[in-house]
């Protein structure tokens, strides 16, 4: 096998994929779900930016994946200096998590839209219905 995918980069290769899955899903969630709005508006408190911070996905999801990559500490070529390979997996991670957030964001988009307009047909239908 070619030096360049070893057992350990293929290894590294799967914990930041599972790391930009992780940071995209926790992202979302806590940017775009109703269950944490009590948490943003606390942050927006606290002070501005750290209140756009809880507002962004693609904000959150850097800090997400830089504190995974600090704890995990994958590494996808091994330079000889640490914080440039550590620089290389964790930016090559958050632009994973970026692709993989858009995707998901795109489709919750499409499934809010779908449900408005689900909402406004049966609006419709009972309207017609009590005029009928």
């Amino acid at each position: 096998m070619n030096e360049f995918f070893s057992a350990d980069i293929v290894n590294n290769i799967a914990v930041c994929v599972v790391i930009a899955l992780a940071a995209s899903s926790v992202s979302l969630t806590m940017t775009q779900t109703e269950i944490f709005a009590p948490w943003r508006n606390l942050m927006r408190r606290v002070h501005p930016q750290v209140g756009h911070l809880f507002q962004c996905f693609y904000c959150l999801s850097h800090w997400w994946v830089i504190a995974a990559t600090v704890l995990l500490q994958p590494r996808l070529v091994h330079s000889g200096y640490g914080l440039v390979d550590w620089f290389i997996a964790t930016f090559a991670t958050i632009t994973v998590t970026s692709w993989i957030s858009g995707l998901s964001f795109k489709a919750f988009l499409m499934a809010m839209a779908k449900g408005k307009q689900e909402i406004e047909l049966k609006a419709l239908l009972a309207k017609s219905n009590d005029s009928a």
